[in-house]
């Protein structure tokens, strides 16, 4: 392991809560695809997830103790997101999520440490967004034992790249400077 992958994380454990905080298989509540308007009344057709997400929320909004659920985005291994969209399983797509110009998307650096936690180049999706209650992903990290997390200032990259998604304005004409 080499010190600049020591740097981007730290090993944690227990309930406390941080933007960056890497959750493997957290069960998330996902409607079906199939979902129409008006909802069903005999069943709420949903599904039961297991997906690694990292936590969106601000580490100064985790604690405020008013706050009542917590952004998750998914996060897949690098070898395995061509599965999820062809685009991502080629390099050329990779380069561009590296230089920022595919917003939806930031990586995270592989970790392998002799702490019994190993995880790959991982891709952030910030297009799938997921809350769940505070109070689950508290009882859920702490059952899940170590677990990464991210460190300054690669915690606060990842808060931008997911700002920059969210902050794009396409305007429908530009503006027309005099000549």
């Amino acid at each position: 392991m080499t010190n600049s992958e020591q740097s981007w994380y730290e090993v944690v454990e227990g309930d406390s809560l941080e933007q960056g905080d890497i959750l493997s298989a957290c069960p998330i509540v996902a409607p079906s695809a199939k979902l129409t308007f008006p909802v069903p009344a005999a069943t709420f057709p949903a599904q039961l997830q297991l997906t690694d997400v990292v936590i969106m929320t601000q580490s100064c909004d985790l604690v405020n103790e008013k706050l009542e659920d917590i952004v998750l985005c998914p996060h897949w291994d690098l070898k395995e997101a061509g599965q999820m969209d062809s685009a991502l399983g080629k390099k050329d797509t990779w380069r561009l999520i590296l230089r920022g110009q595919r917003y939806q998307y930031a990586m995270l650096e592989q970790w392998q440490g002799g702490d019994g936690i190993s995880m790959g180049i991982r891709i952030v999706d910030f297009g799938r967004i997921f809350s769940l209650p505070r109070n689950f992903v508290m009882q859920f990290a702490a059952n899940k034992g170590k677990r990464l997390r991210l460190c300054s200032p690669y915690r606060e990259y990842l808060s931008q790249s997911f700002a920059r998604f969210f902050m794009r304005v396409g305007l429908p004409q530009d503006i027309k400077l005099p000549e």
